[in-house]
């Protein structure tokens, strides 16, 4: 693993793109050669469209997607320690986006509802890490990591903490973050409502990807 990375250039932190960029920097980086990789929240696939790397098995919870398997994050039904990848991007739109006066599209695209029994709490999903986090400790190899993406939201004037709230989970849970990209998507942030008049925060144009691992960083570094 050390020789792949040495040989690459190192990446930067930012990157202005899309997700199929940032998961060939960071799987590239950071897992081994030929990973087994569980997207663990699938639903359309979209954000693979384009990647170097094809994960082995996509589960949502939501049969309508035809994921390979139908299943919840929070109790994954695979064998302890069945793969090397797994990759988690929760739903991270305020909660009003499932009220009945939406619009329903961000409800089709991103499985959102207003159910706080599967961890949102209002606008919140920090409640979904600590048992998503538990699990991927079970399935994954050892020295196996998550790629995570989340997104700071602010509603109702509140900001919402996903990145600290999810590297809290992480340490909680005895894993280890040890390395985070910022993607800037060229179309994030377009995102637009006539009820947002009157501006009171910066606009949100940026996601994280945050790497975690099961073991410490400088083990497999020496690998």
């Amino acid at each position: 693993m050390s020789e792949r990375l040495f040989a690459l250039p190192r990446p930067e932190s930012v990157l202005y793109g899309r997700d199929p960029q940032a998961l060939d920097i960071l799987i590239g980086l950071h897992a081994t050669a030929t990973p087994r990789i569980l997207d663990a929240t699938s639903n359309t696939g979209k954000m693979w469209k384009g990647c170097s790397y094809a994960p082995a098995v996509r589960m949502d919870i939501d049969p309508t997607f035809a994921p390979d398997v139908v299943g919840d994050f929070r109790a994954m039904p695979f064998e302890n320690e069945s793969f090397d990848l797994i990759v988690f991007d929760p739903p991270h739109l305020p909660v009003a986006a499932a009220s009945p006066n939406s619009s329903g599209i961000w409800r089709e695209r991103y499985g959102i509802t207003s159910d706080s029994g599967r961890g949102r709490d209002g606008d919140s999903v920090s409640g979904q890490f600590s048992p998503f986090l538990s699990e991927a400790k079970r399935v994954l190899c050892a020295e196996g990591i998550v790629l995570a993406k989340l997104a700071d939201i602010i509603h109702n004037h509140r900001y919402q903490w996903h990145l600290v709230d999810f590297v809290c989970a992480a340490r909680s849970a005895g894993l280890t973050p040890c390395d985070l990209l910022i993607k800037r998507d060229p179309s994030g942030g377009s995102l637009k409502s006539s009820k947002w008049q009157n501006v009171r925060h910066l606009k949100r144009s940026h996601s994280y990807f945050v790497v975690v691992r099961k073991g410490r960083c400088e083990k497999a570094l020496a690998a």
